[in-house]
């Protein structure tokens, strides 16, 4: 019985480490369930794949941000770090935030890490 308890505390402390987590804030409820007819895209990679309309005089933005950390100090680089930047993806109206998500990451920023934290970000707004 305790190899087995053992072994399932096992599994769930490694599936925990296996997937990022994804720190989302949702600063305005009533766009719940509330999609947009356009959305405004700001992603300089280019490698972000939508279903709503883009339409540059939208009034929803998205915008994509990804940031590379450079830890230069001593103590950074031999102690490690658990992460080499994050990608933050921001719905805005006008200047006001709607809701964000953002992730760490390890390695490049690929655009698999860019569209996972995009479609976890809809599925929180509810838009699809």
């Amino acid at each position: 019985m305790k190899k087995y308890l053992f072994l399932l505390l096992y599994l769930l402390f490694l599936s925990g480490c296996l997937e990022r987590e994804i720190y989302t804030e949702i600063a305005k409820p009533d766009f719940i369930a509330h999609p947009p007819s356009a959305l405004h895209i700001k992603d300089l990679s280019g490698t972000l794949k939508s279903n709503f309309k883009t339409d540059s005089n939208a009034p929803i933005r998205l915008e994509v941000y990804t940031h590379r950390a450079h830890c230069t100090n001593a103590q950074s680089r031999s102690l490690g770090t658990d992460f080499d930047g994050y990608i933050r993806i921001t719905i805005k109206e006008q200047n006001t935030t709607i809701a964000r998500a953002q992730m760490d990451y390890k390695g490049e920023p690929d655009a698999q890490k860019v569209q996972y934290v995009y479609d976890h970000l809809i599925k929180e707004l509810q838009w699809r």
